[in-house]
């Protein structure tokens, strides 16, 4: 059994190790490959640390192959950062059974609220096309379009799953799955201890974000049983030689690219927000003052970020496609982070099922003719520049922040752990 996981290990903790024993000696997974996020999260914001830090971390705990979500999916929200991660991971030809961690483990109901979202029932569609024109947001009226394709009875248990991020996003997994027609097998496993957004930190299970605000705080201890030994020994380093990077460190460098006025060409960046942003600019100070400035009603803090995001990296509505009625990322190729000795064992059987071209350098992905696939060389050259300039961006603040030189992305080599 191959077991896939999509992440960001932004960072890693003792709840992801969590996960992969689940997927080791409950499910009897053979192999763990990861999905990674790339140098930006899907809320939008840069990570704490590069891909190829939480890349060898993940390696060395357990992990035995790590490919990159392309960034144009990272960023994305919860449906395009599922289809696009699905993809990579059904794509590369070996993976039979996805893994992730919700709020309720009850997998038969997450599958029917999967299927009524994608099939889109009448009583759904009415109830969503009501809602929407009594000015609820999307969620609300799309909650409530889910609701009302169940029986009374059940609406409550149907809202309380619904209100849980872990749960909402593994109906998103299970909804891409569909969309792909892939045969990945998904499988969850409840989440213990600290939901995402928990900011305390409390024995040794804590989210990823109570952590990171901890050493954000200079509170680098206040971590140690919160996260595997070895990584604390890694974050312990990071730390002192402060590489660890935060959302408010793209300020300068978002500042100026928020200066070129119209920024409705970028994903999630409408005419409204475009306005708002420009009319708002002159107040701009950091990242999180001037997301929280401008968010509205109708954009969620968010929603927000995402688009900040997306104009700061050059994300661009072109690099998304319609599938079936959904605009999703578009996704030409795979690129392989790293693996240690058992996913190396891999690599022949990715090289004799993979269904995409994949790298493990992107001076080989740049030298690549697309239209031997059949796929637009254009579009997937300008994902493949999005993907580079990504990290290429990342590097920079990285290094103006250490004063220190940090390696070229097209001379990175790919990791053996």
């Amino acid at each position: 059994m191959v077991v896939g996981i999509i992440a960001e290990y932004n960072l890693f903790h003792n709840g992801h190790k969590l996960q992969l024993d689940y997927a080791r000696k409950t499910l009897g997974a053979d192999k763990i490959v990861v999905a990674l996020s790339p140098d930006f999260t899907q809320r939008g914001d840069i990570a704490i640390l590069s891909k190829y830090e939480r890349a060898r971390i993940a390696l060395e705990m357990g992990v035995d192959l790590v490919v990159q979500i392309p960034i144009n999916s990272a960023t994305d929200s919860a449906l395009g950062y599922a289809y696009g991660s699905i993809k990579v991971l059904d794509r590369l030809g070996v993976v039979d059974t996805l893994l992730f961690s919700c709020e309720d483990n009850d997998i038969n109901t997450l599958n029917r609220i999967a299927e009524i979202d994608i099939s889109e029932p009448d009583s759904y569609s009415n109830t969503l096309t009501s809602s929407l024109r009594e000015g609820q947001s999307f969620p609300t009226a799309r909650e409530n379009a889910i609701l009302s394709c169940f029986d009374e009875a059940d609406k409550a248990y149907i809202q309380d799953i619904l209100s849980k991020p872990n749960n909402i996003l593994a109906i998103e997994y299970i909804k891409a799955i569909k969309l792909l027609k892939s045969k990945i097998i998904p499988v969850c496993m409840k989440r213990v201890g600290a939901s995402y957004n928990d900011n305390n930190i409390n024995g040794n299970i804590a989210s990823a974000s109570a952590i990171r605000d901890a050493i954000k705080c200079g509170s680098i201890d206040a971590i140690k049983d919160a996260v595997p030994d070895k990584a604390y020994n890694y974050y312990k380093q990071f730390y002192h030689n402060n590489t660890f990077l935060y959302p408010d460190d793209v300020s300068p460098m978002l500042g100026y690219k928020l200066l070129q006025g119209n920024l409705t060409e970028y994903k999630d960046c409408n005419e409204e927000l475009s306005n708002r942003i420009n009319n708002e600019l002159h107040s701009f100070t950091n990242l999180t003052s001037f997301r929280s400035l401008i968010k509205s009603k109708n954009t969620t803090e968010t929603r927000i970020s995402r688009a900040l995001s997306h104009v700061l990296l050059d994300i661009t509505n072109d690099l998304y496609e319609d599938i079936d009625g959904r605009i999703l990322p578009y996704i030409p190729y795979i690129y392989i982070l790293g693996f240690n000795a058992n996913g190396a064992k891999l690599m022949s059987d990715i090289k004799d099922r993979c269904m995409l071209p994949y790298f493990t350098s992107y001076n080989d992905a740049t030298e690549y003719n697309f239209e031997k696939i059949s796929y637009n060389n254009e579009k997937a050259m300008k994902i493949l520049s999005a993907d580079i300039n990504t990290t290429r961006i990342y590097n920079m603040i990285l290094a103006g922040k250490t004063n220190k030189e940090v390696t070229p992305e097209l001379s990175r080599k790919f990791l053996v752990v």
